[in-house]
């Protein structure tokens, strides 16, 4: 009754020629319904008149027809089966006849008046109806996002590096101690072993050795498996914490003063010891930035900046102290401020088609998300297990087209190309096997982190040995993958995007200096074009486009790759009108 209340107050509440015919609309119908049933050799039929909408359930009404008729027991459940198709059917024509003339009503009012009435309904059901209603109580994910951001623009920005810094000295704590409990184990199993080896036909037998380097493997996983549980739960504690520790700041905050709060996040930073690694000391980089402008007729300016440096490098949190106190990189400042925001970063990491963080540059870049904790994303094992339950149905999407499209060519064949293409499709069947999480090339997914330094958003873009290939062209699956990439950058608000100029990040014997300057003027050319698409995409803002090359390049040949982007690219100059007096 509730619900028909509020569907009657959305009726009355919209001011249209309608509510004129609202009265005149009948309520409810009558219909016969009728059933018959087959008793040894008597064949009894009922026709029952049934009012329609029916206001109570099927099975009270059959118990009643039971009761009042003196029906066998044995029909009972096929006349409910029976009727409740019956009032299902009717029901949704009498609603269909009802909707129709309502319809021809508005349809006598005008053109004019249509879009107004349907504005005035759709206000209605929002304002009326609760299942119609917006949700106003924000999520609690959202709230927390709204506050963080809140914060890291006020003078608790300091507050919030420092509460930051302490988890991440907590998580470096226990990342050093499993590296020294994992290399003892390894080292007084390297021990054991190399005796065993040399008592071999003595002591130990061949069978011996390999049960004892069975034992030792499974006891490394054994270690690794308890101290990346200790990991997690420290990180889930952390982030709880983390959230705690945001709402009372958030609550201190609001009186414009530095509260209690703020003071025991600073005694807490204060009071950590000093850092137990060495701080290494970052070398200069060889970069180069240019200001193009890009567009036919409505130009916009773009930053292009060439770098030589690790691209593991731009992840990587250092924060370092001067004077005794914690200061943040400017880079992470600016990351951590822009992280809500509609001006993200994004990073292009080449990987292999396997989703995990096992080998590789994968591994190395795990091992990088997890020298602090996220405490606003889901960590980095836990988006790629989602990742490959996707990947997963995307295979089978793949798998499903490409029979259709094997079916239907085989079905505009003749009969003797249609066998051979139905052979074709079993030998295809039986080789592919089960669906797996595998990707192709040219595929990429997507990881969101709060606890890197300059980058908000990874591209993971799956690549295979045909890059260090010196005949790739504008159609290879990976340059293809660019325009993806930039085409999801404009939608998502991604300003600033970090991709491999080689699409490469080592340096290898065939890449002489033809090979790179070959890569670079293909990926520059390319990247070019995606970007003046950007306008069709609707991405008119300024944007930054880094190229990073292999640390270690030679000078010269970094000074032909940047003196390469005048060439491609339009620069900015600035007109000195002195001179055209």
């Amino acid at each position: 009754m509730r619900r028909l209340r509020e569907v009657r107050n959305v009726w009355l509440a919209v001011d249209n020629p309608c509510v004129e015919r609202a009265s005149t609309m009948p309520k409810s119908t009558e219909k016969e319904f009728f059933f018959q049933f087959k008793t040894k050799e008597l064949l009894s039929k009922l026709h029952v008149p049934i009012s329609i909408p029916l206001n109570i359930s099927s099975r009270e009404f059959v118990g009643r027809l039971v009761n009042t008729h003196n029906l066998p027991c044995f029909v009972e459940e096929d006349i409910n089966l029976n009727l409740a198709k019956f009032v299902a059917k009717e029901t949704a024509a009498f609603h269909d006849q009802n909707a129709q003339e309502a319809i021809q009503t508005l349809q006598k009012a005008g053109d004019d008046d249509i879009g107004n009435i349907a504005d005035k309904w759709a206000k209605a059901y929002t304002q009326e109806c609760v299942a119609y209603a917006p949700d106003s109580k924000p999520k609690p994910e959202v709230g927390f996002a709204e506050l963080y951001h809140k914060l890291i623009h006020s003078p608790a920005l300091e507050i919030l590096f420092r509460l930051e810094h302490t988890y991440a000295v907590a998580v470096e704590d226990v990342l050093i101690q499993r590296d020294q409990a994992l290399a003892k184990l390894q080292e007084r199993q390297a021990a054991q072993i190399q005796q065993a080896v040399q008592n071999l036909d003595y002591t130990h037998n061949d069978q011996q050795v390999n049960r004892l380097a069975a034992q030792h493997f499974e006891n490394i996983q054994f270690e690794e498996a308890k101290w990346d549980s200790e990991l997690k739960n420290l990180q889930d504690t952390q982030r709880l914490e983390f959230r705690n520790w945001i709402e009372q700041l958030g609550d201190d905050m609001e009186n414009g003063t530095e509260g209690p709060v703020s003071r025991r996040i600073r005694a807490m930073s204060d009071s950590l010891p000093a850092p137990r690694r060495k701080e290494l000391v970052e070398e200069p980089r060889l970069e180069e930035s240019f200001t193009i402008h890009l567009g036919a007729q409505m130009k916009t300016m773009h930053n292009i900046r060439l770098m030589s440096v690790d691209v593991l490098d731009l992840c990587k949190h250092k924060p370092n102290r001067e004077g005794g106190s914690l200061e943040p990189q400017p880079q992470r400042l600016q990351t951590a401020m822009s992280l809500f925001s509609y001006s993200l970063s994004g990073l292009i990491l080449m990987v292999d088609d396997r989703i995990n963080s096992y080998t590789g540059i994968k591994r190395d870049f795990a091992a990088v998300c997890q020298q602090s904790t996220d405490f606003h994303f889901p960590d980095l094992d836990t988006q790629l297990r989602v990742i490959q339950q996707h990947a997963v149905q995307a295979n089978t999407i793949r798998r499903a087209r490409k029979a259709e499209k094997i079916s239907q060519d085989g079905s505009s064949n003749g009969s003797a190309d249609r066998r051979s293409v139905a052979s074709n499709q079993s030998r295809q069947s039986s080789e592919d096997g089960e669906v797996t999480s595998n990707l192709k090339t040219g595929d990429f997914y997507i990881t969101k982190h709060s606890n890197l330094a300059e980058v908000h958003i990874v591209f993971h873009l799956v690549a295979d040995d045909s890059l260090r290939s010196s005949d790739i062209n504008s159609r290879h699956p990976c340059i293809l993958a660019l325009r993806n990439i930039l085409k999801c950058c404009v939608e998502f608000d991604i300003h600033a995007i970090t991709l491999p100029l080689f699409l490469l990040y080592e340096m290898y014997e065939e890449m002489t200096i033809a090979w790179c300057v070959k890569r670079a003027e293909l990926v520059l050319k390319c990247i070019k074009g995606f970007m003046m698409e950007m306008a069709q995409w609707g991405g008119s803002e300024s944007r930054t486009i880094q190229f990073v090359v292999p640390k270690g390049i030679s000078d010269d040949l970094f000074a032909q790759l940047s003196a390469m982007l005048p060439q491609i690219f339009r620069l900015s100059r600035t007109l000195d009108l002195s001179q055209h007096k």
